[in-house]
């Protein structure tokens, strides 16, 4: 055999013969677990020998340096790198010894003045660009809070009625929420503003998908009274002339935060509304107005009201509200 591997042509077929035959072979996960269990005993035996193991090291270190030269294989070596030192570094007592080592690498690497100086130069331009991208971060998130906030909180909740902007606001179907286990009965109760489209905040979210009613929903009797046309229009002077009772108070601003309070004492002063409606001008019309002062006292020389009224808003709106529970059990008749 020795003689025949002699010859260039023959040495060659009968390397691919062989090398053919062990990838056969290999395929075989016994037969490859066991050589490369063979193998590497080898190789630790031989790596025994300094000579050896120096010659073995350069040899790796040069093809893998051949091999890094390649982006595609220098990325997935170091993702395999990171990912080892990750799990390593799990270990609390290598993680120690890494620091270590690291720690006392750097020192010596500093006693190098030209590598101290470009160190500083690296940390200098990194401190220079992460203080530039804060700024930048905050330009950005500045203009877009203002940009957000200019037309303030206009999405209505359906479920509590509060304003708010869109991104504490999410959206959803009935289909949506039946969907999630929620009764269509329930999904009807809590979503007191109908519309096709449900816009839920939150707080009264998690409520809703934990199956409870939100404290603040509308339908806990929380819901504003719709405004008839007649009381829309009143002036605050016409209000008044119609009110069963006057509240007065002095409201002072509370320091430099400009928040209001009250100062002494409140005095609630009952109105007899069939009176102040029956001293009004008996004939009028819809564009007839009048003149009139309300005055904290007789006596006083100035006025604290004094508006232009309309007679027939103000008989239209009494006319209404003497037939409401309120005004009746006030015995207000006209």
């Amino acid at each position: 055999m020795r003689e025949r591997r002699a010859n260039d042509e023959f040495r060659l077929l009968d390397n691919r013969r062989r090398a053919k035959s062990h990838k056969a072979e290999r395929q075989n996960n016994e037969f490859k677990t066991q050589e490369n269990e063979r193998r590497a005993e080898a190789l630790k035996i031989s790596r025994e020998n300094d000579e050896f193991k120096t010659e073995d090291n350069k040899r790796r270190a040069e093809a893998l340096k051949i091999e890094r030269q390649s982006d595609e294989f220098k990325i997935q070596e170091n993702k395999r790198r990171a990912e080892t030192m990750k799990i390593e570094r799990q270990n609390d007592e290598f993680r120690i010894e890494e620091n270590k080592r690291r720690a006392e690498a750097l020192k010596i690497a500093r006693q190098d003045n030209e590598f101290k100086e470009e160190e500083k130069r690296k940390n200098a331009l990194r401190m220079y660009y992460s203080r530039d991208k804060y700024k930048n971060n905050f330009d950005a998130m500045k203009s877009n809070y203002e940009s957000n906030i200019k037309e303030g909180p206009t999405h209505i909740c359906s479920c509590c009625g509060g304003l708010w902007f869109a991104y504490s606001i999410r959206e959803y179907t009935i289909e949506m929420l039946a969907n999630k286990g929620l009764k269509t009965e329930f999904i009807n109760t809590v979503c007191y503003l109908k519309h096709a489209i449900i816009k839920l905040c939150a707080t009264c979210r998690k409520d809703i998908m934990s199956n409870k009613i939100p404290n603040l929903a509308l339908s806990n009797g929380l819901a504003f009274y719709e405004i008839p046309d007649c009381l829309k229009t009143l002036t605050e002077l016409e209000k008044r002339l119609i009110s069963p009772r006057i509240p007065f108070m002095v409201i002072r601003t509370l320091g430099f935060s400009k928040q209001f309070g009250l100062k002494g004492n409140l005095v609630n002063v009952s109105m007899n509304v069939d009176t102040n409606v029956s001293i009004l001008p008996r004939s009028f019309s819809d564009t007839y107005t009048i003149q009139l002062k309300l005055m904290r006292q007789m006596k006083n020389k100035n006025a604290f009201m004094y508006e232009t009224i309309r007679p027939k808003v103000v008989h239209t709106a009494v006319k209404y509200l003497v037939q409401q529970e309120l005004y009746k059990d006030e015995g207000i008749v006209i």
